[in-house]
């Protein structure tokens, strides 16, 4: 008995040796390799990863990038560029160096505090918002706010139109001129001269029978035909892009004019808003002795197509400063002599038998004794 109780103690002890061998080399086989245990496995993600910054929008070239036109992304430590940035506020408030398309990993490339003169345009092409253009119109000290503008003012386009009526055949200005028609003559030879056509001076009038008289006669024009003229407020709020001729060099220009609020109706000029910081300066046209003549505007298309047709056709134009930061819609009506006189009460002067002595024709600015140029004594 005690000896068939030692062999089965004996079997014991061998099957649980066997099933701890067992489990010591299973646990050893599921061990990466090099390795001692469970100590080495997957180390913390947040001490291996690192935020970079994404562009959240396409931006274009020379805008000021603003926080909401970045995002950020995790990469691994060893994927992270040097020349990548990693913090927002390295970009906030810098110009983009060229176009970002959404989704791009800046990099210290990408953002500048100032853009120089490159190989990829003007700097005044950065300083259109999309869908508009620039569109440059003659300008002196009267159409010009007397030289009281500068960049970034929104200003209303005013134009007057002479009106005429014209031969709608000729298309020539009314009215016509007479030609004398000699008729048909018959010669000693029997051939017969065709009628000929003299042209005169006079104007065409009209025949009319006096009264009094039982007379007829014809009466012709005293002068040319007058113009009747309409103004009328065009273009209500374009934005000065420069005032005078641009430099050559791109050194002197301004810093770019933010962008329009997306969803803004096509025809309406970008809201205005605050000035940017700047310290370059436009160079100022009174250093060469020279008043500025031209003004660049900053229009829809179909406004550039007007402008450039009254142009074309020697319309005056004058321009009216808006207030800063007036964005209200703008109503005018057209004026015309008729508006004048009913709007005003403006009463047209009855035809009387007595005058006042002198004679006046025309309305002109008393001379004041004191604007007397005194006689130089001998």
């Amino acid at each position: 008995m005690k000896i068939g109780r030692l062999l089965i103690l004996l079997a014991l002890i061998l099957i649980l040796g066997v099933l701890a061998a067992f489990l010591w080399l299973r646990r050893m086989s599921a061990a990466p390799s090099g390795g001692t245990g469970g100590e080495a496995e997957a180390p913390s993600v947040s001490q291996n990863m690192i935020p970079v910054v994404v562009a959240a929008q396409p931006i274009r070239r020379g805008t000021r990038i603003t926080e909401n036109m970045l995002t950020e992304v995790e990469l691994p430590a060893d994927r992270v560029l040097a020349t990548q940035l990693t913090d927002p506020k390295e970009a906030i408030g810098k110009l983009a160096v060229r176009d970002l398309a959404q989704g791009m990993f800046l990099t210290k490339g990408d953002i500048a505090e100032h853009l120089a003169a490159g190989s990829e345009g003007s700097l005044a092409s950065l300083q259109i918002p999309p869908g508009y253009v620039a569109i440059s119109i003659p300008m002196t000290r009267l159409s010009g706010v007397a030289y009281a503008l500068r960049p970034g003012d929104h200003v209303a386009v005013l134009a007057t139109f002479p009106f005429v009526d014209v031969d709608t055949d000729f298309q020539s200005i009314l009215p016509n001129k007479v030609a004398v028609v000699a008729p048909p003559q018959a010669t000693e030879e029997g051939q017969t001269i065709t009628a000929g056509l003299t042209p005169t001076d006079a104007w065409f009038g009209r025949s009319l029978t006096d009264n009094n008289l039982g007379m007829p006669f014809y009466v012709v024009p005293s002068e040319p035909q007058r113009s009747r003229l309409v103004s009328q407020m065009l273009i209500k709020d374009a934005v000065v892009l420069y005032v005078g001729t641009f430099p050559l060099s791109d050194q002197q220009m301004a810093i770019p004019t933010p962008q329009p609020e997306e969803g803004q109706a096509q025809g309406q000029q970008p809201q205005q808003n605050q000035p940017q910081p700047n310290n370059q300066q436009q160079p100022q046209e009174a250093a060469t002795n020279q008043s500025p003549d031209i003004i660049t505007l900053v229009v829809s298309p179909q406004e550039a197509v007007t402008l450039k047709y009254l142009m074309d056709r020697q319309i005056v134009m004058t321009l009216a400063l808006r207030a800063g930061g007036d964005t209200t819609d703008i109503s005018t009506d057209a004026v015309t002599l008729s508006y004048v006189l009913d709007t005003y009460g403006i009463v047209v002067p009855a035809k009387l038998p007595y005058d006042v002595a002198p004679r006046i024709d025309t309305v002109a600015p008393p001379l004041l004794p004191g604007d007397m140029t005194p006689t130089p004594m001998p």
